[in-house]
């Protein structure tokens, strides 16, 4: 299988499979569920190596969003 379908594939799946099991675990927060895609979507690029034919404005968004998170709840942490 070429791996462009391959990862796409994997990606859905992993996808598919994180809602679920954070919703059976109780998780209502939006950003858990933005840094888990963000986190799937990574590996998946890191193992697979999918080519893009633009540059990857999908992964600036999302390390963007996912920075953002990690900082305001570092920041609650450390200022409560």
């Amino acid at each position: 299988m070429h791996r462009n379908y391959l990862s796409n594939t994997v990606l859905s799946s992993l996808m598919l499979f994180t809602v679920p099991i954070l919703w059976s675990l109780g998780e209502a927060r939006l950003d858990v569920y933005v840094s888990m895609f963000t986190l799937e979507y990574f590996v998946v690029k890191a193992l697979f190596n999918p080519r893009r034919i633009t540059r990857d404005y999908l992964a600036l968004a999302l390390f963007t969003v996912f920075t953002f998170i990690v900082s305001y709840r570092v920041i609650q942490v450390l200022a409560p």
